[in-house]
């Protein structure tokens, strides 16, 4: 697998995901317009989470990965269902910013090596890289349409 190829394009999502972050008000974060049943910042928790948790579950890298953050981003939550304190934009947002260097670190020539288990079928470490840049791009579609619904409204 071409490490620097992969990592490129890592950084490259990542920073269409970070453009979200130059116009978003706490408040518009946290809308759910009609249709949608999750927020732009459950969004962003989330890419940040499931990012993190599949390389560490499945890929078998130690990363971080704080309790809170699978309770309110796992796959399956909802901020209808928080409680507690909620990270900022500017908590998830440095989160964001930090993760691609984090685990260019954590995962250089590794990424040709066997997953600690498949995922989807996926059974080295790059691949399950791979399907998290894919994750990340279906969760940026998803914080588009909720920037639009919600000017909308």
């Amino acid at each position: 697998m071409n490490e620097d190829k992969l990592f490129k394009q890592m950084d490259s999502i990542r920073a269409l995901t970070l453009k979200v972050f130059d116009d978003l008000s706490e408040a518009l974060a946290d809308k759910i317009p009609g249709g949608f049943r999750n927020s732009i910042r459950w969004n962003l928790g989330h890419i940040w989470t499931v990012q993190n948790s599949l390389l560490q579950n499945f890929g078998g890298i130690t990363l971080d990965l704080p309790p809170r953050y699978i309770e309110l981003f796992a796959p399956g939550t909802k901020p209808a269902d928080w409680q507690g304190d909620i990270p900022t934009l500017d908590e998830l947002k440095q989160h964001l910013e930090n993760q691609p260097a984090k685990l260019q670190e954590h995962l250089a020539g590794k990424l040709d090596d066997q997953a600690a288990k498949p995922f989807l079928g996926y059974t080295t470490v790059g691949e399950i890289l791979m399907f998290t840049l894919y994750h990340e791009g279906l969760h940026l579609g998803a914080i588009k349409a909720l920037k639009n619904a919600s000017s909308l409204t």
